[in-house]
This record gives structure tokens, sequence and C-alpha cells, in this order.
């Protein structure tokens, strides 16, 4: 049982680091204006990170013009049993109507929400904020 457990928190420290990798280079937050939540991208490769209570890795997106796209498919825990959570995310960073798409296959589609971009990556600014205080999300 011990190798078990030890197995586990193995698991969890290097998703952790997984989830910090890169993390400093991102050059844009998109998100929610009122509180931390949204998304860290680096437009150089693509690099995703959900923001909010916790910081979670997504899958790099690709980019469309001014949209950059993320599809995540991922098993989760709900309650005893396990489920597939299929969301494509799609993050419009025009400057002049910001707009994060969520399409979350078999959970009634597609949603949208008007939110705002913060290129300011530097300590003084929103994205640097997030950068250095987020932390991983556990499990």
């Amino acid at each position: 049982m011990k190798w078990a457990m030890t197995g586990l928190a193995a698991m969890a420290v290097a998703q952790a680091g997984t989830a910090y990798a890169g993390l400093q280079d991102s050059d844009l937050w998109i998100g929610f204006s009122d509180s931390d939540n949204g998304f860290l991208l680096d437009e150089e490769t693509g690099n995703v990170w959900m923001t909010g209570p916790c910081l979670k890795t997504l899958q790099p997106a690709t980019q469309m013009g001014p949209v950059w796209v993320s599809h995540t498919i991922e098993l989760v825990s709900i309650g005893r049993s396990m489920a597939t959570l299929d969301q494509r995310f799609e993050l419009d960073t025009n400057p002049s109507a910001p707009r994060i798409v969520v399409t979350s296959n078999g959970r009634g589609g597609a949603q949208s929400f008007a939110v705002t971009l913060d290129r300011d990556c530097q300590p003084g600014g929103r994205c640097g904020q997030l950068i250095a205080s987020q932390q991983a999300c556990q499990g």
C-alpha cells in the first residue's frame, strides 16, 4: 500500500510541475473582469492554462486568425463513477470584441461570453499577477 501512496504523490508532484512548465512565457490573459476565471496563453507555442481557483493545463491551442482553439478531452470523477469531459475552448483575442466560446459535447452546445484581454504579463499587470499567484489544481 505504501508504494501506491508514494506513486500517487509522485504523480501529483509531476502534474504540478507540468502545470507550470512555460507559464512564465504567457503573452496574454483572456477572461472575466470580475474574477480570476479565464485563460493564460503563450502565443508562440499555443500552450494554454485555465485560471481561476487553481491553474489547469489544457491541450495546446491552434490559431485560426485572432481565435485560439484548445480541445481537451479528459476523464473526470463524478461521485463514485468516471465520465468523459469533452470541451472545446475558443479564445477570440480580437481586441474590439474578445470572447470565450465553450463547447461541451453532450452538454448543451456552445456558450459564448464577452470577456477582457490583458497583455501586460509583467509583474504589475493582471496577467503577470496570475502567472505569479496561481497554484496548480490538485488531482
